[in-house]
């Protein structure tokens, strides 16, 4: 069992706190609040706030997606059961990390140049497999439409916007939202299902 150090407990209460309230208008005093330590003693830990955010966004970026992209190269499957099994995990995986990822999206713009060029590089990464995955599967007759770039956008949009939404416990559970979303995004791909 791997214990998490006091730094992961701090970075996974400020994602939630950047979710729920936004990166700036969450101080380091209600952070420190929220973990139960002194202001002073987040610096122990970490140099900045920024480097808070780095470290959320780091996962959403780097962890997160580099977990998902086996799902589009699994060897025997049809592009369409690759898609399938990718629109799966991205829902279900994303639950224990669903502020990181959701404050990747809203807040990173808020990171050093240094740090939002590295990571947006990740980012652009990510979209772009997407993206020849899908022009390849168009390629296979797999897929139908009319521009794979436009449809890796549609579909990282239509996934990453799921946790500004899904409610837990609610109506539905994300295996649920994933059983719904893969038969939809199957459907706008075009593909035979």
């Amino acid at each position: 069992m791997v214990v998490a150090t006091r730094a992961d407990e701090i970075v996974d209460i400020a994602a939630r706190l950047f979710y729920e309230r936004g990166y700036p208008s969450v101080s380091t005093r209600s952070l420190a609040q929220a973990a139960g330590i002194q202001a002073g003693s987040l610096y122990h830990h970490f140099t900045s706030k920024e480097e808070i955010l780095y470290r959320i966004v780091q996962y959403g970026s780097g962890e997160f997606f580099a977990g998902l992209l086996p799902h589009l190269e699994e060897p025997g499957l049809s592009y369409a059961a690759r898609l399938d099994r990718f629109v799966r995990a991205y829902i279900t995986d994303a639950q224990p990390r669903r502020y990181a990822i959701a404050v990747l999206f809203r807040d990173m713009a808020h990171l050093s140049p240094d740090h939002f060029a590295e990571l947006q590089a990740v980012r652009r990464h990510f979209q772009q497999a997407v993206q020849r995955f899908l022009a390849d599967g168009v390629a296979a007759g797999d897929f139908d439409v009319p521009d794979a770039k436009v449809a890796g956008i549609a579909v990282l949009d239509l996934l990453k916007g799921i946790d500004a939404w899904i409610r837990e416990p609610g109506r539905l559970g994300r295996r649920q939202v994933a059983d719904t979303y893969a038969v939809l995004i199957l459907q706008l791909m075009g593909a035979s299902l």
